[in-house]
């Protein structure tokens, strides 16, 4: 017969407080404690949770986007926990893009902008997709297409590749974006440049160029909109 498990009690208490009352009834380190009960099964967590929540600054967000090098710093953190809350943070950004595709959400501006927003949430490499859009303004496809993944100093674009999806999937619009992790959702002179570029493309072959955005966090911005770069498409 197996020995019991010491912190059994306490485990099931903080889950019957949630269970009963909800995630807002907890204090943040009894979230990540409760989050860690599924990585950790046979440890006390209470501290680790405490040492997240102070390294991180009280934040899911800081704790979530962290490399796993920085959060196996806190004592108690391994391979298992590391895997464990970069899954529930992958999960979250789906279950948001799943939200964003829902019937009556993907045909205005807003509705784009947020679809982006979802995409790039908890992403730390720098990336550039395409959406395409038919005449209706409304997302043809389910999820944006990655154009390039990659940490650069100035966004790499394969124009023909973007070129023959927005032609395969007989597009009447497009839009492009990109992520600035830990930058500022405002575009670089090379961001200026590409967009420039793309509109005289895609201008030449009778497809709309909407616009191309900066992604930050929960912050976009359009370049079209930007004040120091006034062009028409």
């Amino acid at each position: 017969m197996g020995k019991e498990n010491p912190h059994e009690g306490h485990r099931e208490r903080l889950k019957k407080k949630y269970k009963e009352s909800g995630i807002d009834s907890l204090e943040f380190h009894e979230i990540i404690e409760l989050l860690l009960f599924y990585s950790l099964p046979r440890i006390d967590t209470n501290k680790i949770a405490h040492e997240l929540s102070s390294k991180f600054g009280g934040s899911l967000a800081g704790i979530f986007e962290a490399s796993g090098e920085m959060l196996e710093e806190v004592k108690g953190v391994g391979d298992a926990t590391v895997v464990f809350l970069n899954l529930v943070r992958d999960l979250t950004r789906l279950y948001n893009l799943e939200l964003s595709n829902k019937p009556g959400k993907r045909t205005g501006i807003k509705d784009h902008e947020e679809h982006l927003i979802a995409h790039f949430t908890g992403k730390q490499k720098e990336e550039v997709v395409l959406i395409t859009l038919n005449n209706n303004m409304r997302r043809i496809s389910e999820k944006p297409y990655v154009i390039y993944t990659g940490s650069v100093n100035s966004v790499k674009v394969d124009t023909q590749k973007i070129v023959k999806i927005a032609i395969d999937n007989n597009a009447s619009g497009v839009i492009i974006a990109h992520n600035h992790p830990n930058g500022p959702d405002y575009p670089s002179p090379e961001d200026m440049i590409t967009t420039r570029r793309l509109s005289g493309i895609f201008s030449e072959i009778n497809i709309n160029f909407i616009d191309h955005y900066v992604v930050s966090d929960k912050k976009i911005s359009s370049i079209r909109n930007c004040s120091v770069y006034n062009y028409t498409i």
